[in-house]
């Protein structure tokens, strides 16, 4: 009866307040694409995304773009993405292109959103993309533009970072525990688990406990399976108003809440290592604007570059008390019997996280991830999923889409839905 009521009064939100719909969404493998551009991959994700709207939306439909990338500047010496987007798409539109580091493409879906609900545009084209192996020897470096220049200064790598908040969770969570460290490498294996049938995944195989504890020592106490890999690739979504959705599909797939908040950049700075700020006020807004609690969300697409991040999303979005994360995960993959996902247990019911492969298994072309995690749930919730989808007693209906920029800069929340 409560969650019936929630319902109604989503339905009642959304009838005086526009939202927006996903009508079409396209991808590319992530991994290493050696002989394609940036521009390039875009043009194939964006060419994807118009050929999939059901009811034959043409280009000269689209009324502005929004494009999401980090380090292109710098990995291809590439500038002015719209000028290349302009002429490989063959309009003369708006086109922003935004940077939030991992968050950059869910920032430019964010942006998309506001440009849609405030009745600007009916149709507009989202993208992400990201080619990193072009700089592969460089790359270290370059992803310490999303952290304090500080830190950077001080020998701090990326992982170092992340290895800092985990070592620090553990310490005042898990200390003498090795279930904690288990709980931590399980996160891994099941992600790897989840990319099994995921055919645009850049790793579809199985890895264990004991593969990620003997797997090289990164930045103590991350291993290399702990991490998230250099990837290329990009994703596009076609968004409309609400209004038109079903002109163009009879299957849209409703974004009922679009927030974004944000932190210190730099971890000396910040309330706390074992927590993300931005994520919890993100998922909070998130979840008022849609007017839902955690119990709501079947399926989330969670931002896991490093485990940690996904066992402190768990924690942030209310699912488990703070420093019970690492033992939820924990009894949820020891109690795991086989299936094609593994979901989380706890008081909420259950959730499948990650049910793509994450950033983990997935890939991680950064400028492309929240795109690629709001086109893992999309497909999810018509039903698309192919060789893995989530299967479930109940027809899939919410989804949860969580990316982070640096350390917890910034934070992106999304909550889709299959019916209003």
């Amino acid at each position: 009866m409560e969650k019936e009521e929630r319902r109604l009064a989503s339905m009642e939100r959304i009838k005086t307040k526009p939202c927006a719909a996903i009508v079409g969404a396209g991808r590319t493998k992530f991994g290493e694409h050696w002989y394609e551009s940036p521009e390039r991959l875009l043009m194939i994700a964006g060419e994807a995304a118009l050929e999939s709207v059901d009811h034959g939306l043409r280009r000269s439909d689209i009324e502005a773009c929004y494009f999401g990338s980090f380090l292109y500047q710098v990995t291809n010496k590439l500038g002015l993405v719209p000028g290349y987007m302009a002429r490989e798409l063959g309009v003369n539109i708006p086109m922003t292109n935004t940077e939030a580091a991992c968050a950059s493409g869910s920032s430019a879906l964010f942006n998309a959103c506001m440009g849609i609900m405030s009745g600007k545009y009916d149709v507009v084209l989202v993208g992400g993309f990201e080619k990193m192996s072009d700089r592969f020897s460089k790359i270290v470096d370059n992803l310490m533009f999303a952290g304090d220049a500080h830190e950077f200064d001080a020998g701090f790598t990326f992982s170092g970072l992340y290895a800092t908040m985990m070592a620090r969770y553990i310490h005042d969570y898990g200390r003498g525990n090795r279930r904690c460290l288990e709980a931590l490498a399980q996160v891994a294996c099941k992600n790897h688990h989840h990319a099994l049938g995921n055919d645009y995944a850049q790793f579809r195989r199985e890895i264990t406990v004991e593969d990620v504890f003997k797997s090289p020592l990164i930045a103590d106490p991350i291993r290399l399976l702990h991490c998230s890999p250099v990837s290329d690739g990009a994703v596009a979504l076609v968004v409309v108003n609400q209004e038109v959705a079903r002109k163009y599909t009879d299957t849209p797939i409703y974004i009922l809440a679009s927030q974004q908040a944000t932190d210190d950049v730099s971890l000396f700075t910040r309330e706390s290592l074992t927590g993300i700020r931005a994520t919890k006020l993100a998922v909070s807004k998130a979840l008022e604007q849609a007017s839902m609690s955690p119990k709501d969300i079947q399926i989330a697409e969670v931002h896991d570059c490093f485990t940690i991040e996904e066992v402190l999303f768990l924690e942030d979005a209310g699912l488990f008390n703070r420093g019970d994360g690492w033992r939820g995960v924990y009894e949820s993959f020891e109690s795991f019997k086989g299936s094609k996902h593994i979901p989380y247990i706890g008081d909420f019911g259950e959730i499948i996280v990650n049910p793509g492969g994450g950033l983990k298994a997935d890939g991680h072309p950064v400028g492309a991830t929240g795109l690629r995690q709001v086109w893992e749930c999309f497909v999810q919730l018509r039903g698309e999923a192919g060789g893995h989808q989530v299967s479930s007693d109940k027809p899939l209906n919410v989804a949860l889409c969580h990316n982070i920029g640096g350390t917890g800069g910034i934070a992106t929340v999304h909550i889709l839905a299959r019916d209003l």
